[in-house]
């Protein structure tokens, strides 16, 4: 089980890089122009929430082996359920309030992803499929996958088109 693990912090190295760039893509949009176009900054927000919240759901099982021999792991996705919720909740505010200014493409398919992670994680949580790791990993690389779009559509629509917002 302790191999299976790695992923994560592979998962939490690589979110912690992308985090990282953002402050690039701050110095280098921000140098560029007078202000963030509100596309930008939902983009911006996005990658950085997405990016911290991946980190903290890939070292989560790592404090659970500390504090015990067996992990519980009703528990883990119940907890990853209710983060994916509230992130859930936060990503259809951020998709409402800036709907005019994202891809509604992307949007629909990032959410669409949202409810479906979110989903899998409570029918693990109400015993409805049997909670495993495969399922707390599929939480964790939505996570990742929202951070990676949300960082490739901000560098493309930012920096390399920098006439286009959408």
């Amino acid at each position: 089980m302790d191999e299976n693990l790695d992923v994560l912090l592979s998962m939490a190295e690589i979110s912690a890089a992308l985090a990282g760039f953002a402050g690039i893509i701050i110095a280098v949009v921000g140098s560029n122009s007078s202000g963030w176009d509100p596309g930008h900054l939902a983009r911006f927000r996005l990658m950085v929430f997405s990016s911290l919240s991946a980190i903290v759901a890939s070292l989560i099982p790592y404090v659970f082996l500390l504090n015990s021999d067996h992990i519980n792991w009703t528990w883990s996705i119940g907890g990853l359920g209710v983060y994916l919720f509230g992130f859930s909740t936060y990503l259809i505010r951020s998709f409402v309030l800036a709907s005019r200014n994202l891809n509604s493409y992307v949007s629909f398919g990032v959410s669409f992803l949202a409810v479906s992670a979110t989903l899998a994680q409570f029918a693990a949580l109400f015993g409805l499929v049997e909670p495993d790791l495969g399922i707390y990993f599929l939480g964790v690389f939505y996570l990742f996958i929202q951070s990676c779009i949300a960082f490739i559509r901000l560098v493309v629509v930012a920096i390399l088109e920098p006439g286009r917002s959408r």
